[in-house]
């Protein structure tokens, strides 16, 4: 009787602790338990921001972050929460499903149920990578690289997790998934990268809460930023006076030990920054907050920052959580108005000059069309050569494309193969060997311009990198010229486009280009770019690796 009696007891109070569980921190505190490097029972100690964060009732929920601060616990304990307690279906998205779905599985998913005793009771399946089940709860891990890894799911609780990875087309789809729900949140975190793109837009439209806490040396609010807070040592990353690196509180300048960082960012709260009564609530805290990374290591990336631009684009989005632009990665308004030429966009077509177009598909046809100058034909052409816009702008058919073609004597037009490959097929049948449907291909690399063999597909590939840096290099060096009246959508769609530097895992430096709105003008100007070697090579019958 006696062993009956402790079982009923047992019980009651385990069914009464679960009826006190109603937020998402009493769910970690009770259940979670974590590895290294604070291993045992879930404690918010060393993380004070995230139990805010756990307690954000906000549909949309935005956090804008510095690397390694707990922001991926937070979402994933949630997640939990809605599963083992309201019993909700969720949907956790990645950039891609291979490798991130499968890595989040085998060191996120998986490491926590083997650490939490009450996790692996939880879920009975979980050797499908993207289908993880909890009794009649479900969790989907998927990819946004695919629409149909986001189709189709009727779901209350979404994560973004890493949003400025993803495709940003399918983030839209995804969002759709909790049409309908009675009650829903969506949460989307990120480091950031540049500014008005994919975590950064969305966190300026969010209340921007930032973590303030006393400072226990003047006792006024404050925050820990960069750089006010950060008093660096040392005159680079290899002095050793950098190990004196240290924080100090921008109010009084007194310093901010380390070790004493769980004590006076015990009680402090996150204080709106942007509007208070929007719908969606934003969070940002920095590294400077971090209790496992010393100041000195800090010091050490701002020094790598300043010779390297892949260290510089890390340091401000993965160690300071803010959006940053390298110089001379976008092209800058002093760039293109310092291009403007005398001329209109209505004078007539030069003589004797090679003319060339780019055409960017979409709702619209979008076009540049250039003359080209040049002391020689040679080897790498564009490099010699300069450009002048004669004209820009939009159509909405192909016909109105050919009359492009008619008017300005076009002798080589490249335009994006897709979305209507019949017709842009169709369009370069009836300019045969002058039109060129181009796609941007990972089997190119450098300036390299690879001709389909087959002439009839009238088909070039080419790496998108390498030509968007020869197409926007023209602004930075001065080789292209505008016309007066140039269109502010012009203007925009060329800013559009912002060069991404990183480094590859074996550390070499590699870059990209991410968009920040509508860049269709922009490609338009790389397409036209790519034009003129093909338009050399047609006019003198000379293979186009003459002029590469």
């Amino acid at each position: 009787m006696h062993e009956l009696e402790t079982i009923f007891r047992d019980t009651v109070v385990g069914g009464l602790r679960r009826k006190a569980i109603t937020t998402p921190s009493r769910w970690a505190e009770s259940y979670r338990v974590m590895g290294q490097p604070f291993p045992g029972p879930w404690k918010f100690d060393h993380h004070p921001w995230l139990r805010g964060m756990h307690e954000a009732t906000h549909q949309i929920c935005i956090g804008q972050k510095a690397a390694q601060l707990g922001f991926t616990e937070v979402v994933l304990n949630i997640t939990f929460f809605k599963i083992d307690i309201e019993r909700r279906d969720c949907l956790y998205l990645l950039p891609a499903k291979t490798p991130d779905a499968s890595d989040f599985s085998a060191s996120r998913f998986d490491a926590a149920l083997e650490l939490s005793p009450h996790l692996r009771n939880l879920f009975q399946h979980v050797k499908n990578v993207g289908h993880k089940r909890a009794g009649s709860a479900n969790l989907f891990v998927r990819g946004t690289n695919s629409r149909g890894g986001v189709k189709g799911l009727p779901i209350g609780f979404i994560v973004f997790d890493e949003l400025d990875e993803m495709n940003q087309d399918n983030v839209i789809l995804a969002k759709e998934r909790v049409a309908g729900q009675p009650t829903w949140q969506i949460w989307k975190i990120s480091t950031p990268t540049a500014p008005n793109h994919g975590i950064n837009k969305e966190f300026v439209l969010s209340t921007q809460d930032h973590f303030i806490f006393k400072c226990p040396r003047c006792s006024k609010q404050t925050e820990l930023i960069f750089p006010e807070c950060l008093k660096i040592e040392g005159e680079h990353r290899l002095d050793i006076k950098i190990k004196g690196t240290h924080l100090i509180c921008k109010e009084c300048g007194g310093t901010l030990h380390q070790e004493e960082k769980k004590f006076f960012l015990k009680d402090a709260i996150w204080v709106p920054f942007g509007e208070k009564h929007v719908d969606r609530r934003g969070f940002y805290v920095n590294q400077l907050y971090s209790s496992t990374i010393q100041p000195w290591e800090l010091a050490e990336s701002y020094f790598a920052a300043q010779v390297d631009k892949a260290e510089e684009q890390e340091f401000f989005n993965s160690k300071l959580g803010i959006p940053h632009v390298p110089e001379g990665a976008q092209v800058t308004d002093v760039e293109i108005s310092n291009a403007i030429g005398p001329r209109i966009k209505s004078d007539p077509a030069p003589k004797d000059k090679l003319v060339t177009m780019g055409v960017d598909q979409g709702t619209w046809l979008h076009y540049e069309i250039g003359a080209w100058d040049f002391l020689r034909l040679g080897n790498d052409l564009n490099m010699n050569a300069s450009c002048e816009v004669l004209a820009e702008g939009k159509v909405l058919n192909f016909v109105e494309l050919a009359q492009l073609m008619r008017q300005w004597r076009v002798i080589m037009c490249v335009i994006d193969a897709q979305p209507e490959r019949r017709l842009a097929y169709e369009f370069a049948v009836k300019h045969w060997g002058h039109v060129k449907l181009c796609y941007y291909s990972v089997g190119a690399s450098g300036k390299q311009i690879i001709i389909d063999q087959d002439d009839d597909s009238h088909k070039v590939s080419v790496d998108r990198t390498s030509w968007l840096d020869v197409a926007f290099n023209r602004f930075h060096n001065k080789t292209i010229t505008l016309p007066k009246d140039l269109s502010n959508e012009y203007r925009f769609h060329i800013k559009n486009q912002i060069r991404r530097y990183s480094k590859d895992r074996h550390g070499n430096p590699i870059g990209e280009y991410i968009s920040i709105g509508d860049d269709h003008l922009g490609h338009a100007r790389c397409y036209d770019e790519i034009a003129l070697p093909l338009a050399a090579s047609l006019n003198t019958n000379t293979d186009i690796k003459a002029f590469l």
